[in-house]
């Protein structure tokens, strides 16, 4: 009697299973038809036709949070901080990515190094003219009458009034170092004096300079390098907003 009952209550319960729909639960779901089941899919959303990985997102080569499709800069190094194109930030535009900036903050328009830093600026390059007088050998006394070359040069320094001019004596290699330090020095105060007297006084912020042999501009084997060599010459140097 009690397996005849067991029996009949198995059989009433399969019956009811039969009956009983399966869920669709388990239904497989794609939602944006990328290959990836929406139960694995990390990136649900995808847009139709962007490759995706095994997670259902699309790839990321240089790893920087910014999709291929819309990466502009997909080999930007790893670790690089990235705007939202997928490039490396460069908030000064300096040229030099604020990963490498050791400078951040460089005003617009410096010029800097590969550090991102404002780089030396070089002094500006003088002009110069060169004064086509001559002297005696030995001594600071002119050979001849140039006062039509002291009013040229006179006329180029004070045609710019606010930069700095050094009247520069010179010589060949011919005796001693000291000896020709100390000429050249002499006969570049008589050029400066010469010069003075063309514009009827004071030149502005003048002053001589004398280099002796040390500034060869030929070489000293011939005796026409020698003649170059012995020169006197007018440097000016201007600051760029004061020219």
């Amino acid at each position: 009697m009690l397996l005849r009952f067991v029996l009949l209550a198995v059989l009433a319960f399969l019956t009811a299973c039969a009956a009983t729909p399966v869920p669709v639960a388990e239904k497989i779901v794609d939602s944006d038809a990328d290959g990836v089941i929406d139960a694995l899919d990390r990136c649900p959303e995808t847009q139709v036709g962007i490759a995706v990985d095994a997670y259902g997102c699309p790839a990321d080569s240089d790893q920087d949070g910014v999709f291929d499709f819309r990466d502009q800069c997909p080999a930007t190094p790893h670790g690089y901080a990235v705007d939202s194109n997928g490039c490396p930030l460069d908030t000064d535009a300096d040229g030099v990515v604020d990963s490498l900036d050791q400078c951040t903050g460089t005003p617009v328009g410096v010029v800097v190094d590969m550090q991102g830093c404002p780089a030396p600026v070089a002094p500006p390059s003088p002009e110069t003219l060169e004064l086509q007088i001559g002297f005696r050998t030995g001594r600071a006394i002119l050979d001849d009458d140039y006062d039509a070359e002291f009013t040229r040069g006179a006329r180029f320094i004070s045609a710019h009034p606010q930069c700095s001019s050094v009247i520069e004596g010179h010589t060949d290699n011919v005796g001693p170092e000291d000896y020709n330090r100390t000429l050249s020095r002499q006969r570049a105060e008589v050029a400066r004096d010469k010069l003075s007297a063309a514009l009827g006084g004071p030149l502005p912020d003048l002053s001589v300079a004398g280099y002796g042999e040390s500034r060869p501009v030929a070489e000293n084997n011939t005796q026409q390098g020698r003649q170059l060599n012995r020169r006197v010459v007018i440097a000016i140097t201007c600051d760029p907003q004061n020219r």
